[in-house]
């Protein structure tokens, strides 16, 4: 299967681009990939936390490494754990700051991953695996296919459910992690998001209008993004918070 993708991300208004706590793969635009496998991920660190930015760049290279499959995904939470510990004790700090760091970090965490079919009569599989608020849409032209973990805009609340960086039972890791699996054809998109804009597309979804065309429209050109972002802030029909959105295409052909 052929494939292109492409992140747009924006800091919270008012915000420096060093507060931005969100994160995604892949880093770089994916122009035309052609692979029988590809994965792409957003996690959406919370703000209230420190060093959250730095577990959520974990969270997504590890997904996208095949580090976070199944039985694999308890061992390398243990080991991304040390990891972020390690990173964030490397400079002495304040005992307010070292304070934050024992509460450790938290993020909402989404994954996906692409199979092509061994036989081209048959559909591809996906897979995606989520832990908070972090959405991915499927899309087939201007229908709506799939939405998870999230399927409409009343279940986004103040206290979603986040991955810690600060070690927990397995089994309450293991009891927050969704997971879902479904089929593509040439020619859908998928678009991976954090909970703002995520909330936002699916509002618009249950207003009559599902925006694949405002999706398809972004621009690599940043000022592109930024305008139309700043647009939809300005209205209040978006919550101003760090937004993150990964645009995945299926080639036709």
């Amino acid at each position: 299967m052929r494939v292109s993708a492409q992140a747009f991300w924006s800091r919270k208004a008012g915000n420096q681009k060093s507060e931005y706590e969100d994160a995604f793969w892949p880093e770089r635009p994916l122009i035309s990939g052609n692979s029988a496998t590809f994965q792409f991920a957003v996690a959406d660190g919370a703000t209230e936390t420190s060093f959250s930015g730095i577990w959520a760049k974990q969270l997504v290279r590890a997904f996208c490494k095949g580090e976070l499959e199944g039985e694999k995904f308890l061992e390398s939470l243990r080991v991304l754990r040390e990891k972020w510990h390690k990173i964030v004790s490397r400079k002495p700090m304040p005992w307010y700051a070292e304070e934050k760091v024992r509460s450790g970090a938290f993020a909402a965490i989404l994954g996906l991953l692409l199979n092509d079919s061994s036989d081209p009569r048959e559909d591809g599989k996906w897979t995606a695996l989520a832990v908070g608020d972090s959405c991915v849409v499927q899309l087939r032209g201007k229908e709506l296919v799939t939405s998870f973990p999230i399927q409409n805009s009343a279940q986004f609340n103040n206290s979603p459910v986040l991955l810690s960086s600060r070690s927990m039972q397995d089994q309450a890791d293991t009891q927050m992690l969704s997971t879902m699996q479904g089929t593509w054809r040439k020619g859908d998109a998928f678009y991976l998001m954090t909970d703002a804009i995520a909330c936002w597309f699916l509002k618009r979804v249950e207003n009559g209008h599902v925006p694949s065309r405002e999706f398809q429209d972004l621009s690599g050109k940043s000022k592109h993004f930024q305008s139309w972002l700043t647009t939809i802030r300005e209205s209040k029909v978006v919550r101003n918070d760090d937004v993150t959105i990964v645009r995945v295409e299926i080639e036709k052909s």
